[in-house]
């Protein structure tokens, strides 16, 4: 977290076109900035798409877990985003629900995710994104909660059922524990709401594909395309699109309406199906460098 006492000890890069900036660390020259927005103002510069792979830690156990992760991340995962399992999630179809529940049984809880997210920053500096649903974040509390996944190396973080009147009760913690927060945007809210929602997200705005839970599903429709094309006119935010992607089609369908898309229970339902795990990952890894294909092609 970016402590203005040490000001004295940082320097300033502004970022040409955007009129922002980032701290810089006198002593190493590292940018101290978010990792999320400079992924995609590269991805920008170069006219790419954002590949968001979502995974369920400690599914199917930790070792297995992290031998995903690895396979993400060479295969070209641009943003990571982890999910904390939880026994009643609300927005996640049947696949999920399942890698959840098995991760559970594992003994998985926040701060053993919060432990994987250091262990992969040990090899990577990949954007990690935390999804957790508010009971979680609640429970553990909220400014605790946030200031340790700071700590540990976490980006962002996305509560599915915390709505955007709520979240204003806990912007000012996420603003001093320097996360970004990554609200989702549905089908079904009105302009009003989407300036809203675009006014306070930080990171890239999650747009929701459909109007249900999460699972694998083989189709776009035209009000999806409107929807991205709506939120386009409303702000510059990086709109990355999720729930039920789940093939080459419809990515090479979508890809320009939006800067990144995020897949998860198609990457699941792989690993879930009835072969070895080393032969389902093979199969993830081909599905995914197919994927990064597109985008960035």
């Amino acid at each position: 977290m970016l402590n203005v006492n040490k000001l004295s000890a940082l320097s300033t890069n502004r970022i040409p076109g955007t009129g922002k900036i980032t701290y810089v660390n006198k002593k190493n020259k590292k940018p101290v900035g978010r990792r999320i927005s400079q992924v995609f103002e590269e991805l920008r510069k170069n006219n790419k798409k954002a590949f968001i792979p979502f995974v369920s830690c400690g599914y199917p156990d930790m070792n297995r877990y992290f031998q995903l992760v690895d396979i993400l991340i060479e295969g070209g995962a641009d943003i990571l985003e982890v999910g904390i399992p939880f026994s009643d999630p609300l927005a996640d179809g049947p696949i999920i629900q399942t890698t959840s529940k098995i991760a559970l049984e594992n003994g998985v809880n926040t701060d053993v995710v919060f432990d994987s997210v250091s262990t992969i920053r040990e090899k990577s500096s990949i954007p990690v994104v935390i999804l957790s649903y508010f009971n979680n974040v609640y429970r553990y509390g909220v400014e605790r909660f946030l200031h340790n996944a700071r700590k540990k190396g976490v980006d962002a973080l996305i509560i599915p059922d915390l709505p955007l009147e709520e979240f204003y009760s806990y912007e000012h913690i996420f603003r001093k524990a320097d996360i970004d927060n990554i609200m989702l945007a549905s089908l079904t809210s009105s302009r009003d709401r989407l300036v809203k929602i675009s006014d306070v997200s930080r990171g890239f705005i999650y747009c929701v594909s459909v109007k249900g839970v999460t699972g694998v599903r083989n189709n776009i429709s035209d009000e999806v395309k409107d929807f991205l094309k709506k939120l386009k006119s409303i702000t510059n935010i990086p709109l990355a699109l999720g729930f039920g992607l789940s093939n080459r089609g419809q990515i090479e369908e979508i890809k320009d309406l939006c800067d990144g898309i995020i897949i998860g229970s198609k990457l699941l339902s792989i690993l879930l199906e009835k072969d070895s795990f080393e032969n389902n990952l093979q199969r993830v890894e081909k599905f995914v460098l197919s994927v990064n294909t597109i985008l960035k092609g």
